[in-house]
C-alpha cells in the first residue's frame, strides 16, 4: 500500500479513537479495535518508510554482511 492512503487511514483512526474516548459510556470493544487498528497502521507506515529508506536491495546488503 502507498503512504498516502495509509496516512489517511492513520488520521481517520486517530480521530475515531478520540471521539470514542469522549463518548460516555466508553465502548471498550470499539476502543480496543480502534487502538489495535491504529497500531497496525503505524507498523505498516514504519515498514513502508524503512523500505523506502533502505531501498530494494536492503535485504541483500544486510545478508552480505552477516
Amino acid at each position: 500500500m502507498e503512504l498516502e492512503p495509509l496516512m489517511g487511514r492513520y488520521f481517520r483512526l486517530k480521530q475515531e479513537l478520540s471521539i470514542a474516548y469522549r463518548a460516555r459510556p466508553w465502548h471498550g470493544g470499539r476502543i480496543d479495535r480502534l487502538a489495535n487498528d491504529l497500531a497496525a497502521t503505524e507498523r505498516e507506515i514504519g515498514a513502508l518508510q524503512a523500505a523506502r529508506r533502505d531501498g530494494p536491495n536492503a535485504a541483500y546488503r544486510s545478508s552480505a554482511h552477516a
